[in-house]
């Protein structure tokens, strides 16, 4: 029996592929001009680091909001190119501890950062390890502000709140039905699943 397509996650997949081309090709603008010798001046570094960005993001959102096949696997260079993803788009700084992760396993704890980033709009230090056999995903942060309806509705199988589009990574949380236990404080998070 073939699997019904996940058609969100289709759509993102081809969303990444149609806009990396265009903006990888500015970024090897950039870098032909940084070949020749020539200084960006502050516009060229705005579009230098605004290119890098957007890559990496593209990059996270592949996996994110992608559908993958229970064997597949990332390595230890490939949770390093996502860390380093990652650390170049936002406030939120994390530390991949394991050097092999399946890719849906990947997908979850990148949804479930992105779903911290709402918590902890601040800022947070966040390590990712796996332990007892379950990936767990820890924030230390100034400060939490939790929206109960939202972690409520991944924790307890509640009916979601109405979604915003910041707050798509709930419902793909939600959709995943995965059994996640949470714990917070003022200024910590722990997701596990």
């Amino acid at each position: 029996m073939t699997e019904k397509p996940n058609i969100t996650a289709l759509v993102a997949a081809r969303m990444c592929h149609d806009l990396a081309s265009p903006i990888g090709a500015i970024g090897n603008g950039v870098e032909l001009v940084e070949l020749t010798g020539k200084t960006l001046g502050q516009e060229g570094e705005l579009v230098k680091a605004s290119v890098n960005a957007a890559v990496a993001k593209l990059k996270l959102f592949r996996i994110a909001f992608g559908q993958f096949n229970a064997d597949e696997i990332l390595n230890a260079a490939e949770i390093s190119a996502v860390q380093t993803a990652w650390n170049v788009t936002g406030r939120i700084h994390v530390d991949f501890i394991p050097k092999q992760l399946r890719k849906t396993d990947m997908k979850t704890c990148l949804l479930i950062l992105q779903s911290i980033q709402v918590a902890m709009p601040q800022g947070a230090k966040v390590v990712v390890k796996i332990a007892e056999g379950r990936r767990i995903i820890h924030a230390i942060g100034p400060k939490v502000t939790f929206d109960e309806a939202l972690w409520s509705a991944l924790t307890h199988n509640q009916i979601a709140p109405y979604i915003l589009p910041k707050h798509v990574q709930f419902a793909i949380l939600q959709a995943l039905e995965l059994p996640l236990q949470l714990h917070h404080s003022a200024t910590e998070m722990t997701v596990s699943f």
